[in-house]
Order: structure tokens, then sequence, then C-alpha cells
């Protein structure tokens, strides 16, 4: 075969490669900025989330497929590619377990299906393309525990300021939840986590630095696109918009850029969202 063919052949295929990976992160920041945050900001219908989520995971999962030789490069490894694979079909199991049977995500709601059917699919996926991917370490699993301290740390940090935006009108048990921190983590674990950890700090990322980006102006440009992506908390949730999202943005793209895997962030995450929706309500009746 003549090797000057192959190597026109290979820039295509490459060019080619990149266009579609790069139309697929577009999509996910066209669902979370214009679509999500859009139209939040002035109506909140029924359909919204369990589009966004639906259509989240997907292109998270196709992202995954496609990138599958250079998850590395996006800060994926084994330990946070199990935990985008397990837990978010779990969600569902676990909005039921809290009592969201109301929830179209909730199990046993068929919408709330198509995560399983999209874990599963990219599980045959990858086995079926005998994607190779390092073991779980002692360092990935260091990182995971740092994301832990950090999601208590940044609790601690902020739960202060963010109660002055809770009503402590409505009624409250310390007891019932502080007994449901458990479950809200598995909960934001499933959730928020995936949707968001992978398209800021990983996909995101990656490409930026990709194209000649350095690591300081992505850590400080996916640190605003976060705040972007959350400006519908101007309908009553200031304080978060302007201190709790800037804040979180800057220490998940710093756990981030240091371990160099999304388990880290999504740890501290899915830890930090689950104790300050029970620590803001303790302080705020506290400070009565």
């Amino acid at each position: 075969m003549n090797t000057s063919n192959l190597s026109e052949i290979e820039p295509a295929n490459q060019k080619t490669h990149k266009i579609v990976a790069w139309c697929l992160l577009g999509g996910l920041l066209f669902l979370r900025l214009p679509f999500l945050t859009g139209i939040a900001m002035f109506a909140y219908p029924i359909w919204l989330i369990p589009v966004y989520e639906i259509g989240t995971y997907l292109l998270i999962a196709c992202l995954i497929y496609w990138e599958r030789n250079h998850l590395a490069d996006f800060h994926i490894d084994k330990l946070s590619l199990i935990i985008i694979i397990v837990f978010k079909p779990l969600s569902t199991v676990v909005m039921f377990l809290m009592g969201s049977t109301r929830n179209p995500l909730a199990f046993p709601n068929w919408p709330g299906f198509s995560f399983w059917l999209i874990a599963i699919g990219l599980i045959i996926a990858l086995r079926c393309s005998r994607t190779s991917l390092p073991g779980i370490t002692k360092t990935s699993l260091a990182w995971l525990g740092l994301g832990l301290v950090f999601g208590l740390l940044l609790d601690l940090l902020l739960m202060y300021p963010l109660s002055f935006q809770i009503d402590t009108s409505s009624q409250f048990s310390i007891q019932k939840n502080l007994m449901g921190i458990p479950l809200n983590f598995l909960s934001q674990l499933g959730n928020a986590a995936i949707s968001e950890e992978p398209l800021f700090r990983g996909f995101l990322w990656g490409f930026l630095l990709k194209s000649g980006w350095k690591n300081v102006w992505i850590w400080l440009f996916q640190t605003f696109l976060f705040i972007v992506g959350h400006l519908y908390y101007l309908n009553g949730s200031l304080i978060s918009l302007w201190v709790y999202i800037p804040v979180s943005g800057l220490v998940f793209g710093a756990l981030v850029w240091r371990s160099k895997t999304i388990a880290s962030s999504m740890a501290t995450h899915a830890l930090s969202n689950s104790l300050g929706l029970v620590s803001w309500q303790i302080i705020a009746r506290l400070r009565l």
C-alpha cells in the first residue's frame, strides 16, 4: 500500500474525530447553558429536568465511548468511569427511597429507565471495543477520600453566609435531615456531580487544553461557565450564585487540576451539596 495515501487518510480521520468530539461537547454546553439555564430563569416546566438529565447523560456516554482511548486526557480514570456508569442509574432508586415518587426520573417511572439503558449500552460498547483502562490505584482512592474531606471543609467554610438565604418559616426536623444525609449524598453523586463534573472539569477542560489553553486560564474559564450555568439561581438563591458557585467552581477545578481525575471533584461536589441542604438550615435557625 502507498504510504503517502496512509498519511493523507490519518489526518482526515483525526479531523473527523475532532469535529464529532467538539459537536458532542457543544451539545452538552447547549443543554446546560441556553437550554436548562435559559428556560429555568423564566419557567420550570416538569419536562425540563428529565430532558436535560437524560440528554446530558447520553452525550457524556457518547463522549466517553468516542474518546475511550484517551480518557485520561479528560481526567476520567477507571474510578470516575465506574461512578458515572453505576451511580446515575442508581440515582433513580435513591430518589424512590427518598420518597420522590412524583419525580419522572425516580423508579419506577419510565423516563428513569433511560439511565439504565444508556449505562448498559456504554458497558457493552466499551467491552466490545476492548477498551483498556488503568486499574483503580491507592492514589485514586486517596484522591476520592481527599475529595470528601474538601466537601466537608467547603460546607464548613460557606454554611454561615449561605444560611441567610434560608426561609426559617418552613418546618424542619434536624434529626430527620441528618439521617437523610447518606441518601442525599448518593442522590447528589448520581445527579449534580455526574451531570456537571464530566462537562466542566472533564471534557471541557481536556478539549481546551488540547487546543493550547493553559491550565490556569481553563481553571478560571470553567468556573465562569459554571456560574453562567447556574444563573437561574437569580430567582431566590443569590448568595448561592455569587458565593457558593464561584468558590466551589474554583475548588472543584483545583482538585481536578491537581489530581487529574474528576472522581475527586465528584466526591467534593456531592458531599458539599448534601451537607449544605442540612447545615444551612441548622445555622439559620441558630441565628434566630
